[in-house]
């Protein structure tokens, strides 16, 4: 019976079970054939025991098995482990006396304890797997939430997949409590599904007062800017319905939301795209680092929204700067992405925006083309009086005239008493389309008729609207050199009609994405353009806010990508900031970064350390030195805001370090504790920099030796703490002459720090006991340099930078003539010794 057990059963550490179902039912039979004697006992139970070690070890990630091992805890809990389940042990604590748990157990104590022991460490386990599975289900509600608030829906392919993990979570929670009360353990605490406020905002607003209005939001600069773009005529309220009946027949009320829809859709998914790729890339890619274009092919930034079929890269000749097209196969990831992209444009209700969403990804210049115009043909009106088409003509010079927001709502209501036909109503787009390119006072203007007219002529913000969009679509494909103006109108035209409601926010988005897919030449201003006009009204709208928060972080990455000139780079951070301005960013974004609320006495002393200490000569700070001085530094919380500022040399210029050092000293006669307290965290903050070895904290770093040089000029501390601090910084981090990686061959870093020191204060150890400590130094740092420059890292590729062997030639002559760098390493250990063996000598 043993060697049939031993041949069916998984005993091996990687076995494979391939019929669970029978495993169920061996996991009920050898257990008790054992328990009935009819199996030796000690063979047996090693047998058992091996079996259920390998399931517990293999069931460690799809937990498959544990219905297997609930069922052997409820079978023979207490046989094998001397366990009863835990309801049946509540009931017999509040019923004593119906159940009688002392019977004769079938196993030793320790046996039961050692198997007990392994199914609570397989539960810990479970346990654990369910709190992060908890946890997930959290994230992925979390998700779906800033995704209602920012577009409103959930997209079903998010839908079905939270919906699996839920069934498969209540799977797993339901195994779980059956096995903790087979084996009388404690569910764990997971956290609970969080409660939401319908009426919470994914932004935090923040209200200012002007006048007698509270509660302003931030998306307009003032309140008559407020005034302008909020507060319009009502025509349907003053107008009678004759007046305008005829202009709302055979409207489609639907269009403009289907467009937005549809904008939104393919919005959403270029985000989505590019977050992918840029997780794929972000290996190859420094994104840190601008990359400078070469002189023979200029390329334009990584676009990720490209057809699956080819790349289009733009290849422009130095010579004659003609433009052609190169194009290159996709790679999978790229081929990937633009397939989920496809169907969004394939199902575009809008023949126009599909027009438009095809500039995303294929770019290609329309040269045959001409330029989109709103045309009217005048012989379709025959029934016109000849006194209508006068007071037509005279409206549409009157266009030109309007500089008040007054002039325009009574031009919109003039149109729409006298002149509401459809044939005037395509005139009057057409002169609103044509508004001369030069005249951008006029925009603003134009929009607000436009949105006056629009309760009750739609179509007017319709046609208008479509006719920008074929002149963007125009504009960004033919990639023209010339015609700066014409597209700067277009998209502030856009910006404008989009702060009336008019022009959809999904597309003005849309726009932006677009010209930052083609983030060069023209395109970067007419994104400073369409920032500076409407940037600040989508960053701020709720609805909006998280997407151009996006679109934002995109154009800074793209500018680090690309090497402009000066006006260029002032450009795009005005335009950056004209959306989010850097006193309100911090506290109204969605993070809501914290804001340091300092008393006025941090504050003063903010402004002695920041502002007056790097404005006065270090020559001079006497003045300075006794204002410090009459701070109440009796006060704790004045002592350790001021102890911080003079324990942070790296926080001031770094000239202006000898008259921190300075200060520090004339207080010193004062305050004693505070001189000792600075010293301790310079030096401390020099050690932990040597362990750390982080590259951002180099300036830090030079700037706190520089302080401790200081520091012994002014006779702050003494010689022995400045040669500890410099046979630290060539010994820490070597093991017998081995470095290790705090401090690899390639770090030269520690050498600056050791030459910044001696040019500090090195000049003034040129007697006695210091002068024989430096030269014994000088030699062993001498060796330590060469030590590095013969490394195998340099090489003729890769050359031993000869401005740290300058900076080293140069700090040995100021301090010894007689020291040189020596020819190599052999050299420096011979002189090394001989110094040595020197300072020996003198010693006995």
């Amino acid at each position: 019976m043993m060697e049939s057990w031993r041949k069916v059963l998984p005993l091996h550490k990687g076995d494979i079970v391939s019929n669970p179902s029978k495993l169920r039912v061996d996991l009920r039979l050898l257990p008790e054939q054992i328990a009935m004697g009819l199996l030796p006992t000690k063979p047996s139970v090693q047998l058992l025991c091996s079996l259920l070690q390998v399931l517990l070890e293999s069931d460690k990630e799809d937990r498959a098995l544990m219905p297997l091992l609930t069922g052997f805890a409820k079978a023979y809990g207490f046989e094998f482990m001397g366990i009863h389940p835990k309801k049946l042990r509540m009931l017999v604590n509040e019923y004593p006396g119906t159940f009688d748990f002392s019977s004769v157990n079938l196993f030793s104590a320790d046996f039961q304890n050692s198997m007990r022991n392994i199914f609570v460490k397989y539960y810990a386990g479970v346990t654990k797997q369910l709190e992060s599975e908890n946890q997930r289900l959290r994230d992925l509600e979390k998700a779906h939430r800033r995704l209602l608030d920012s577009r409103g829906d959930v997209p079903q392919e998010k839908v079905d997949k939270y919906e699996i993990h839920v069934a498969a979570f209540n799977k797993l929670k339901t195994a779980v409590l059956s096995l903790a009360d087979y084996l009388d353990q404690e569910m764990p605490e997971l956290a609970p599904k969080e409660e939401v406020d319908d009426n919470k905002t994914t932004i935090e607003l923040l209200t200012v007062e002007f006048g007698d209005r509270a509660g302003l939001a931030p998306i307009w600069n003032d309140e008559d800017e407020r005034d302008f773009y909020e507060i319009l005529p009502d025509l349907k309220a003053t107008m009678p319905s004759m007046a305008y009946k005829d202009s709302l027949k055979d409207v489609e009320t639907s269009a403009t939301a289907s467009i937005s829809e549809d904008a939104l859709s393919i919005l959403d998914a270029a985000i989505e795209a590019d977050s992918a790729q840029l997780l794929l890339a972000g290996t190859a890619t420094n994104l840190d680092e601008p990359s400078e274009p070469s002189s023979a092919n200029l390329v334009s930034p990584s676009r990720p929204e490209e057809t699956a079929s080819d790349q289009t890269l733009i290849k422009r000749t130095a010579e004659s700067g003609h433009v052609t097209r190169v194009t290159t196969a996709a790679t999978p990831v790229k081929k990937s992405i633009t397939q989920q992209k496809r169907p969004y444009i394939k199902n575009s209700k809008s023949k126009g925006l599909a027009d438009l969403l095809d500039t995303v990804w294929e770019g290609d210049e329309c040269d045959g083309e001409d330029e989109p115009a709103v045309l009217v043909d005048d012989e379709q009106d025959t029934s016109t009086s000849a006194l209508l088409r006068q007071i037509l003509d005279t409206f549409i010079l009157g266009l030109s005239k309007v500089t008040s927001k007054e002039g325009a709502d009574k031009m919109a209501i003039d149109f729409c008493t006298n002149l509401n036909r459809r044939h005037y109503r395509k005139k009057l787009v057409q002169a609103l389309y044509n508004v001369p390119r030069t005249r951008a006072d006029l925009l603003p203007l134009y929009s607000r008729i436009v949105a006056v007219l629009n309760p009750v002529m739609p179509d007017v913000g319709g046609d208008l609207c479509e006719a920008l969009r074929r002149q963007f679509r125009w504009l960004v494909r033919r990639q023209d050199p010339l015609r700066l103006e014409s597209k700067i109108r277009n998209v502030r035209f856009m910006a404008e009609l989009t702060k009336f409601g008019i022009f959809s926010k999904a597309e003005c988005l849309l726009c932006l994405k677009i010209l930052l897919n083609n983030f060069k030449h023209h395109a970067v201003e007419m994104v400073c353009c369409l920032l500076e006009s409407g940037g600040r009204f989508l960053y701020w709208s709720p609805d909006s806010h998280s997407r151009m928060k996006i679109l934002l972080e995109e154009l800074l990455r793209r500018k680090s990508l690309r090497l402009f000139d000066a006006r260029m780079d002032s450009m795009i951070e005005n335009a950056y900031f004209s959306c989010s301005t850097p006193e309100t960013a911090a506290s109204r974004t969605g993070q809501n970064m914290t804001i340091k609320i300092r008393t006025p006495m941090q504050m003063f002393i903010r402004k002695i350390f920041l502002d007056d200490l790097n404005r006065t000569d270090p020559s001079d700070v006497t003045c300075l030195t006794s204002l410090i001085r009459r701070l109440p530094w009796d006060d704790p919380e004045v002592f350790e805001y001021g102890l911080k500022y003079l324990s942070s040399a790296w926080r001031i210029n770094y000239a202006s370090i000898s008259a921190l050092a300075n200060v520090l000293a004339g207080l010193a006669n004062y305050q004693d504790d505070l001189a000792v307290r600075v010293v301790d965290n310079v030096l401390d903050d020099i050690r932990v920099q040597l362990e750390l070895n982080n590259s951002k904290f180099n300036q830090r770093r030079l700037a706190m030796v520089r302080y401790l040089g200081e520091m012994y000029n002014y006779r702050i501390v003494d010689s022995s703490v400045i040669f500890n601090t410099l046979f630290s910084l060539i010994l820490f981090g070597w093991i017998a002459d081995v470095p290790t990686m705090l401090d690899p061959p390639s770090h030269l870093l520690r050498i600056r720090l050791v030459c910044a020191l001696l040019n500090t204060c090195g000049e003034y150890f040129s007697h006695g006991t210091a002068r024989r400590r430096l030269d014994s130094f000088l030699a062993l740092f001498r060796r330590y340099f060469w030590m590095k420059r013969e490394n195998v890292v340099w090489s003729d590729h890769c050359p031993f930078p000869m401005t740290i062997v300058h900076l080293v030639e140069d700090t040995m002559g100021k301090l010894r003539r007689d020291f040189s760098l020596l020819k190599n390493l052999e050299e420096a250990e011979a002189a090394l010794k001989k110094i040595n063996d020197k300072m020996l000598v003198i010693r006995i």
